[in-house]
Formats: C-alpha cells, sequence, structure tokens
C-alpha cells in the first residue's frame, strides 16, 4: 500500500487504486499500464482496487504520505468501494503520526471530513487547471466541473482543513491560471502551480485537441514544444509574472524542464 515516493514533497505516497478512469489527456501516469498487467489498454479504461493490504511495517512517524500520486484517490470508484476511506481509517488507528497530504480532483473528499478532521497534520490539494468547463471537459473527460472543485475547497476551508490549490498543467498560450487564482485564492493556504510536460506517449493527443478546437494557437504550440530552449525561456517567464500576480499570496511552482 505504501511506497517510497520520487516527489521532492513526500516521503511515501499511497495509491488506492491502479489505473484512473479520469481519463484527462495530458495524465503523465500513463507509463502504469505497461508495469501493472494493463500493457495495450487505454489509460481511462482500466481500475484496479487494493483492498485489505497491510499499510507499511516502517515507522512513518513525521515522514510526509501522499494519497494520490499516479490515481486520484477520490476517484468516481471510491463510491462504491470506499478504498481512500478503508485507508484513512487504518492510517488514524495505527496512530502513524504521519504527515497526510491528499491530492484530488474529486468534491467527493468532503464525504471524509469526519476522518480528516482527526489528523493532527493533513492538507488536502485539490486539482485543477481552468474555469473554463467546455476547456476542462476536453482536457479531463470524466472529472467534475471547475466550479464543483472550488466549492469542495470552500467546504474544506469552512471545516477548518488545511487546503491548497494545484493549478495543473498550466496550459502555455492561456491565462487560465489567473482565473483559477482569482477563485480560490481566498480559500487556500497555498497556491502550486505546475507545467504542460507533454512527452511522447501523450503529445500526440494535447496538440490534436488543440488543432481540433484552437487552431489559431496549434502551430504556436508545436513550436514552442519543438524548441526546449524557447519553451523553456516561456515558462521562466511565466514564473515571474504568476509570481507579480500573486504577490503576498503563498504559491509554489513546479516547472519541470529536464523533462521538456
Amino acid at each position: 500500500i505504501v511506497v517510497n515516493s520520487e516527489y521532492p514533497d513526500a516521503y511515501y505516497v499511497i495509491n488506492p487504486y491502479v489505473g484512473c478512469c479520469h481519463q484527462c489527456i495530458y495524465c503523465y501516469a500513463q507509463f502504469m499500464s505497461r508495469f501493472t498487467g494493463h500493457a495495450g489498454e487505454q489509460w481511462g479504461s482500466y481500475m484496479d482496487i487494493k483492498r485489505g493490504g497491510e499499510l507499511i511495517k516502517k515507522d512513518l512517524s513525521g515522514k510526509t504520505v501522499l494519497l494520490g500520486s499516479v490515481t486520484d484517490p477520490y476517484n468516481p470508484l471510491e463510491k462504491k468501494y470506499g478504498a481512500t476511506r478503508e485507508i484513512l481509517q487504518k492510517l488514524l488507528r495505527e496512530n502513524t503520526n504521519a504527515n497526510i497530504e491528499i491530492l484530488t480532483k474529486s468534491p467527493l473528499v468532503v464525504r471524509d471530513i469526519d476522518l480528516l478532521r482527526q489528523f493532527d497534520n493533513i492538507r488536502i490539494g485539490i486539482s485543477l487547471s481552468t474555469m473554463d468547463a467546455v476547456f476542462a471537459k476536453r482536457i479531463e473527460k470524466n472529472v467534475v466541473s471547475p466550479q464543483e472543485r472550488v466549492d469542495a475547497m470552500k467546504e474544506l476551508h469552512r471545516n477548518g482543513l488545511p487546503v491548497y490549490a494545484f493549478v495543473s498543467p498550466i496550459f502555455p498560450l492561456t491565462d487560465g491560471w489567473k482565473q483559477v487564482v482569482d477563485q480560490v485564492r481566498e480559500y487556500a493556504d497555498l497556491i502550486c502551480f505546475e507545467n504542460l510536460n507533454l512527452r511522447a506517449n501523450y503529445k500526440y493527443e494535447v496538440l490534436e485537441m488543440i488543432r481540433e478546437f484552437y487552431p489559431d494557437k496549434y502551430d504556436a504550440y508545436v513550436t514552442l514544444y519543438s524548441n526546449p530552449g524557447t519553451l523553456r525561456a516561456y515558462w521562466e517567464s511565466l514564473a515571474t509574472e504568476i509570481g507579480n500576480y500573486l504577490g503576498e499570496t503563498a504559491h509554489k511552482l513546479y516547472f519541470f524542464h529536464d523533462e521538456i
């Protein structure tokens, strides 16, 4: 259930499911198919549910444990199977004293407020890329609307839970991130940003979506993602713009230049 993490802000990760039915076209976790017995299957078409597993024999005290690195712990199947809720209950029973972090796109997380409030060290991240419901549906086929995610953030905040907004991914040549910031600034303790990093296995799908629905931006996207230096300069300039826009608001930037 608990495995070592390669993320900069987490020591361990917990993924209650294998796969994810959100079908986000930009999802970096698509590589999981070939390592989990699902080679050749379309990402988003399968889900394996982890039930009854031991947490871990190692000492989690003081360690940050992230729920949801290559799946969404509150994907729609969680309503039926409750694997994430089961894991949270185990963490509470075992009194691990870990720093728990949850990252999700789903308002289903508010179902577990009764459990979340029992943790001494916890924070919840709500992920969204845009406030444009039409654009969001094109890039995240089975995810609820951005406004529903903002409403979930409000409810978590109202219940005194530390919550952050994860503006991810930022699509170049748009200002969607500004609309997200304007909507969440009042409720988020922190706002994090991540760039759109196009790897070979899903680069084509993202660019085809741009070509079909935003043809005026297609050539610019191809040019950006064909020139690492130009793309790096774009993200660095945007980082400065984001910092200026947020001012005193706490924020963190995740720009992955080495994988462009």
